[in-house]
């Protein structure tokens, strides 16, 4: 497993279970009923729903979780460790920097907001019909250099970049043909 990108000893990272790999319907039930309480104010926050379509994942079309497991670690994505965000993710995820977005090839308007930031592509890993395995990616203000502000855009605000675009800026940090 690829090295945690993090070498800041303040930021926390989770290891990576590749064990169990969930299903599209429970990444689905997890994301409508994913919320974190606060443990000072006691208020609640509630990860932004959103359906889960064909545009919203990259089919890596194998079953085999050490295809995935190599391909995203020749690629340069963490997959044994994490700094995870409060909500947790249901089975196996990975993410990679990918620098402030107007350094990408392309311009995005949707990520003009996050112009500011080093942003990361995150993807949750699940299985489709026939335990096809999937990548379902954001592009969010990476953790490791600003903390504050991909907790606060990310999860109070509701800011994340899904869909097309986050696939699109997957399949090019994985070197495949968008």
């Amino acid at each position: 497993m690829a090295e945690p990108y993090s070498r800041i000893e303040y930021i926390q990272t989770q290891p990576v279970d590749w064990s169990y790999v969930p299903d599209k319907s429970e990444i689905e039930q997890y994301y409508l009923s994913a919320s974190f309480q606060d443990t000072v104010t006691k208020e609640s926050f509630y990860y932004p729903a959103f359906q889960l379509t064909p545009d919203q994942y990259l089919n890596h079309a194998t079953k085999v979780i050490d295809e995935v497991v190599t391909l995203y670690e020749s690629n340069g994505f963490d997959t044994g460790h994490i700094v995870q965000d409060p909500f947790g993710h249901p089975g196996p995820t990975v993410a990679c920097p990918i620098g402030f977005p107007f350094n990408l090839p392309k311009d995005y308007s949707e990520l003009r907001r996050y112009s500011r930031w080093i942003c990361r592509v995150h993807a949750d890993v699940c299985r489709i019909e026939d335990d096809v395995l999937v990548s379902i990616p954001h592009i969010e203000p990476d953790p490791v250099f600003h903390s504050i502000a991909h907790f606060w855009d990310t999860y109070i605000k509701g800011n994340v970049v899904r869909g097309p675009v986050a696939v699109e800026i997957l399949k090019g940090s994985l070197h495949l043909k968008p």
